[in-house]
């Protein structure tokens, strides 16, 4: 790890030009948990769960598969000196664990039917929604689109299930 002289100048607040904050629900209760935009990693106050900030993605479809392009790596992707070393390594362990996740997401989009933009779709959004979530796909997404959209519901829902059992 390369050694910063005087401390990492991101951390310096006259460095710091986004204050904002960001609303993530946890994945293990739901309750909201605030980041702001230095943070990568934040305890949920409800119940105490790792909750993690993820860089968005763009992912894209095309007729060779499912491409993603990061938004930007933060200096925590290739530093962590201002955190302690759990932390820094609790965010390596769950970068590894999206990488795992946009593997299944690519495999699992692959099997659907490309005539079936529909699922595509929904898949692509889900996996989105579900990133923080220990699933692919977190099953409340799933339970919002049966009373949403039933049909689609039971294509996705197929495609899904036949992933799972060649998994």
């Amino acid at each position: 790890m390369v050694r910063i002289i005087g401390g990492c100048p991101g951390q310096n607040t006259a460095y710091l030009k986004d204050f904002n904050t960001n609303i993530i629900s946890c994945s293990k209760c739901g309750n909201e948990v605030e980041f702001f935009s230095d943070e990568k990693k934040v305890k949920c106050p409800k119940c105490h769960n790792n909750v993690f900030k993820i860089n968005p993605q763009i992912i894209e479809h095309t007729d060779d598969g499912i491409v993603f392009h990061d938004s930007g790596a933060s200096c925590l992707d290739w530093c962590g000196m201002c955190l302690d070393k759990k932390d820094y390594q609790d965010i390596l362990k769950n970068n590894e664990r999206i990488e795992e996740k946009k593997e299944d997401i690519k495999k699992l989009i692959n099997s659907v039917d490309k005539k079936d933009e529909e699922v595509i779709g929904f898949f692509i959004e889900a996996f989105q929604k579900s990133i923080n979530n220990a699933k692919l796909i977190d099953q409340k997404i799933f339970e919002i689109l049966q009373r949403k959209n039933p049909d689609l519901f039971i294509r996705a829902r197929n495609y899904y299930l036949n992933f799972l059992d060649t998994k």
